[in-house]
């Protein structure tokens, strides 16, 4: 039985993510040891500044509770989320807390590049993918997916949905988006340049590239194939994610603005500006990480703080209908350590973008 720690506070400051698989065991045990750009050329949703005020008296915020501690790089680890349970996966193992059970550890190969899926996780092991289920108690073995001779950069789900996606990168430095099909890889996607940032939602595919004669741009293709769609080209710093539910969220760090893409990318919905949001997370509403704390931006309004400011770096996030999830570094003296916290979540007013 992993233990659970006190309660902590969390203070959460901007950061780059880091990027964050078949032999299996199961056991309750911790695993061993700005520039400037101009303006968007889209069309934008008039908006006004939302700009975060911090409560006058912070004590009325519920503590984050401690959930797990253990000895692993809070930059390599990622971060799931839906109503069944939250889980975090580090290289070695998953870490899966459903509501009101104590946490489950499960060793698994799972490298730095595995996802979720609603049933399984998926990862790379061994020169083949592999397919483990979520829910199993006493899992009989993991499944062989296909053969793949090199470790994708990651794989992507929907957590609502069973599909994925993965990104390859090859020696001579071409970028793909790919899934598997009866068994055996088909690419959906060549870039003329770099893919940054991939996403899942629904069966589609979101990712930030950059072609190499020009800056930046959001684009999207179909898990089921067909041509990719491309949003404006931009200049400047590129998004370190996207994330969403229904249309895409990301943040752009030399506006200071949170902003939600419609489904075909032609046109920009402003969630928040004048704000930090690295990294964030999309539920019903967006979490923001910012130097004051950890901030909701609800569909209207604006943003609301949930965790209060703490001396500790969050590096992850990931929300449910219930609970926000959150990974702090909580590493010292050359030494890796992570924290897994979570805090409850009122109800939504009203849903935005998924």
């Amino acid at each position: 039985m992993l233990p659970f720690r006190g309660m902590v506070f969390l203070r959460p400051v901007l950061l780059a993510l880091m990027t964050c698989l078949g032999g299996v065991g199961c056991n309750r045990v911790e695993e061993p040891a700005s520039d400037g750009r101009p303006a968007s050329t889209l069309p934008v949703a008039a908006a006004p500044a939302l700009v975060p005020t911090p409560e006058p008296d912070s004590a009325a915020l519920i503590a984050p509770r401690e959930l797990l501690s253990l000895p692993s790089s809070a930059y390599q680890a990622s971060l799931f989320a839906d109503d069944e349970a939250i889980e975090l996966l580090t290289a070695s193992a998953a870490y899966r807390v459903a509501p009101g059970l104590e946490p489950e550890s499960r060793a698994l190969d799972l490298g730095f590049a595995a996802t979720v899926t609603r049933q399984s996780y998926i990862y790379w092991s061994q020169g083949a993918v592999w397919s483990a289920a979520r829910r199993a108690r006493k899992p009989s073995g993991a499944t062989k997916l296909a053969a793949l001779s090199e470790q994708p950069q990651r794989f992507v789900a929907d957590i609502a949905g069973d599909e994925f996606a993965f990104l390859t990168r090859s020696a001579d430095d071409h970028y793909a988006i790919a899934k598997l099909h009866k068994g055996r890889v088909k690419t959906l996607y060549t870039s003329p340049g770099s893919i940054d940032t991939l996403t899942m939602i629904g069966d589609t595919l979101y990712f930030v590239e950059r072609p190499k004669d020009a800056g930046w741009r959001i684009a999207r293709v179909d898990t089921s194939g067909g041509e990719a769609t491309f949003g404006a080209p931009q200049s400047g710093r590129w998004p370190a994610q996207l994330r969403g539910r229904d249309e895409p969220v990301y943040y752009d760090g030399s506006r200071r603005t949170v902003l939600s893409l419609s489904a075909d990318l032609q046109r920009e919905r402003v969630l928040a500006k004048d704000i930090i949001c690295s990294p964030f997370a999309v539920a019903a509403n967006v979490y923001c990480s910012t130097m004051e704390g950890v901030f909701e931006l609800p569909s209207e309004g604006k943003p609301r703080r949930i965790v209060p400011v703490s001396r500790k770096l969050i590096t992850n996030l990931a929300a449910n209908s219930q609970q926000l999830a959150f990974i702090t570094d909580a590493g010292g003296q050359g030494q890796d350590r992570l924290t897994l916290n979570v805090v409850p979540l009122a109800e939504p007013a009203s849903a935005p973008p998924r």
